[in-house]
């Protein structure tokens, strides 16, 4: 019995190690000088996490546009730091098209490319 839990427990972790390995090579970065901005083109999963040395992030926006993708996203007037946002874009499997991420916040704004 003992054998069979071991044997289970080894295929499980063997499994999730296998499935993480293939999704992990497929996920994009992208850097600007407050921004980190992830994203994985085969699930159209995005994070934007704010690196910069303010305190507080206020009306904070972004757009996200490439071909046949035009998305919006903002947060609550005033955030504060640490700040990460995340979600889901449609369509990023069907473009190899580059995606542009416009960050704006705090009356400054940067963009991030992903080719």
């Amino acid at each position: 019995m003992k054998r069979i839990k071991m044997a289970c427990m080894t295929c499980s972790i063997l499994l999730v190690s296998v499935l993480s390995a293939c999704g992990a090579d497929n996920i994009l970065h992208g850097k600007s000088d407050h921004w980190d901005v992830a994203l994985q083109r085969s699930t159209g999963i995005y994070s934007i996490t704010y690196i910069g040395d303010e305190t507080y992030i206020r009306d904070f926006v972004f757009d996200l546009t490439g071909t046949n993708i035009n998305q919006q996203g903002s947060s609550l007037s005033e955030q504060k730091k640490p700040f990460k946002m995340s979600g889901t874009i449609t369509n990023t499997e069907d473009t190899k098209d580059p995606l542009e991420f416009k960050i704006s916040w705090n009356n400054q704004s940067e963009s991030i490319t992903f080719e």
